[in-house]
């Protein structure tokens, strides 16, 4: 029960941020931090690495969209760079603390 309560709130989470106004893509945006009002949380991606800021402390999740998570890892300074170039290209959603975004790998 609680593994279908989870799969529903994967699907639920990917569903909205695939709605959300804005998304990154690696060759288009290569430097445009996109920060939430509330906790200041940056994102920059480039190429295939992801750079997380303001975001000390906090749990980094990434899911392909079917919902699987491909990636976890507690963030332990101000700044973070993340190598993704293991990932296939495609959509991704990145989920740090409450600030959820999407992404695009190319």
């Amino acid at each position: 029960m609680i593994k279908l309560i989870q799969n529903i709130f994967k699907v639920l989470l990917i569903v909205a941020c695939c709605f959300a106004p804005a998304t990154l893509s690696a060759q288009d945006v290569q430097h445009n931090q996109i920060e939430n009002e509330q906790n200041q949380v940056g994102i920059t991606i480039s190429n295939s690495c992801l750079r997380v800021k303001n975001a000390e402390g906090l749990v980094i999740e990434i899911f392909n969209l079917t919902g699987e998570k491909v990636y976890t890892q507690r963030i332990e300074s101000s700044s973070k760079t993340i190598d993704l170039a293991h990932l296939q290209r495609g959509y991704y959603v990145v989920k740090i603390g409450n600030y959820t975004r999407k992404i695009y790998l190319h």
